[in-house]
């Protein structure tokens, strides 16, 4: 989600409006270039704080190892031939437009 904010640019550097930051300004934030923009985010999460929470998760249930097995790696060039196979008849967007229409 982007949202575009009103700024100035002073001597002092870039200044933000707080109200636009939301709930943001409490939180430690980044400035990122990207393409002629400058990104406002905040900062990525240390991978500490990320296994505490995957710790936290497993514990609670929630997020749990799957039970199968992992497929093999596709060579590029099977992809591309599963690829061309599987684009044969219509967009999936249309097949669901027909199947909505009696709905409808």
């Amino acid at each position: 989600m982007a949202t575009t904010i009103a700024v100035q640019v002073t001597s002092q550097g870039l200044l933000i409006p707080r109200a636009a930051l939301g709930d943001w300004y409490t939180k430690e934030l980044e400035a990122v270039w990207e393409k002629r923009k400058i990104v406002i985010r905040p900062r990525s999460i240390p991978a500490d704080v990320r296994s505490q929470v995957r710790q936290a998760l497993r514990a609670a249930g929630i997020l749990y190892e799957p039970r199968w097995e992992t497929p093999t790696p596709v060579s590029p060039e099977e992809r591309a031939l599963l690829a061309k196979k599987l684009a044969q008849g219509q967009p999936l967007s249309e097949i669901i437009i027909a199947e909505r229409e009696d709905r409808a």
